[in-house]
């Protein structure tokens, strides 16, 4: 897929994502995915801009699985051009879903690059990791810059979401371990935050906004928040 211009969603693209979809849930979330939390808050023809905390390159491919089980395709990821060109199989996937870019300083030409991914959002459903890279699965980072100039160009909902336990399946270091994490994967899906809330944000308010809110999707942050009468037996 062409990663300066702006992609369209051609009836081809979405069949060859419909393909990759059934076949990529068959192999990553029926065997490792649990359940998911917070689909029913997202509206059926509203495109969003789902930003996602990121422990592995199978979070990727775990998203896409479900974006096909849940009639959300087609969907178009926001990715490091070195990273998916590393073997022909990830240069195969992401030529079908990835919008792709090389890591760097913000530039005037990366902002353009970053603002044409955003007004994907009128064809396609957005996924950005705006860590910059993959964590430990239990804290989120910081978000980079570059998710602002996405978000101020989509105009579109943004669907914070955290991917619980894929560490226990495979990380940025580590090997994939078929086995550690069958059936533990859950992933949760926050209440869509809407344009109005976030574009008056400034650059630095914004990132740290959406930090916070992937970061309240983790259960054991969602346990902290409990009224203290709920921990009394």
């Amino acid at each position: 897929m062409e990663e300066t211009g702006q992609p369209k969603a051609s009836p081809a693209l979405r069949r060859v994502q419909t393909l990759l979809g059934i076949g990529v849930y068959a192999a990553i979330a029926l065997p490792y995915l649990r359940r998911t939390h917070g689909l029913e808050r997202l509206r059926r023809g509203q495109h969003y801009l789902f930003a996602c905390n990121h422990v592995s390159l199978l979070d990727t491919v775990l998203l896409g699985g479900l974006a096909w089980r849940h009639g959300r395709l087609p969907i178009l990821v926001l990715g490091d051009k070195k990273v998916w060109h590393a073997s022909w199989i990830k240069r195969a996937l992401s030529s079908r879903i990835g919008f792709l870019l090389e890591r760097g300083k913000l530039n005037p030409r990366r902002i353009r690059e970053l603002h044409a991914f955003g007004r994907s959002s009128s064809e396609f459903d957005l996924i950005v990791f705006p860590e910059g890279t993959r964590g430990d699965g239990i804290h989120v980072g910081e978000c980079q810059p570059g998710l602002y100039y996405v978000a101020q160009e989509a105009g579109v909902p943004i669907v914070p979401v955290f991917i619980e336990n894929m560490q226990f399946v495979s990380t940025k270091t580590g090997r994939f371990h078929p086995f550690a994490g069958l059936r533990k994967v859950e992933v949760h899906y926050g209440e869509p935050i809407e344009p109005a809330t976030y574009l008056a944000l400034a650059r630095n308010e914004f990132t740290e906004f959406v930090r916070q809110q992937i970061s309240a999707l983790r259960p054991t942050q969602a346990a902290e928040h409990l009224s203290p009468a709920l921990h009394r037996g």
